[in-house]
């Protein structure tokens, strides 16, 4: 015992550490004669917010006028695109005939610079493929193709 205590100066004594129990009966607190008041709980616990039913009731309201307006707005916006897939397809006819009008003024270009590039050579045609099959392929002819520089 003595040598804890000097090695170890700042802790305090094992014989402090604990309290021997006493050989007297424990103590008991006990209600006062009567009994304890009643509590007031509606005082304590006032009413806070709706009833579950009417959470319930208002969550479903709002669930169905949410889908209710994405119906409508999927509605709406299949309308707005039919319309404009109808415009397109009235305008497609003339579209294209503006695409082939284009096409057809590259490829004349592309054909003049073949035909120049290609002079000298005996039994070759501008604008025939040597892999013809037979069947009608548009050639490729970009827009920013160098041979139309």
């Amino acid at each position: 015992r003595h040598t804890l205590v000097r090695c170890c100066a700042f802790l305090p004594s094992i014989a402090t550490m604990s309290v021997r129990p006493s050989n007297l009966p424990p103590i008991q607190d006990m209600p006062p004669p009567g009994g304890f008041p009643k509590v007031d709980t509606a005082r304590i616990f006032e009413r806070r917010g709706p009833k579950g039913w009417q959470l319930w009731a208002g969550l479903g309201l709002a669930i169905t006028v949410g889908f209710y307006r994405v119906k409508k707005t999927n509605e709406e916006r299949a309308q707005q695109h039919m319309s404009e897939r109808r415009a397109r397809y009235a305008i497609a006819p003339m579209l294209q005939a503006e695409a082939d009008r284009e096409y057809l003024a590259r490829e004349e270009v592309i054909r003049k610079r073949e035909a120049e590039i290609m002079k000298g050579v005996p039994g070759w045609t501008p604008g025939k493929s040597p892999y013809w099959s037979g069947k009608f392929m548009p050639r490729r002819v970009y827009d920013f193709d160098k041979n139309l520089k």
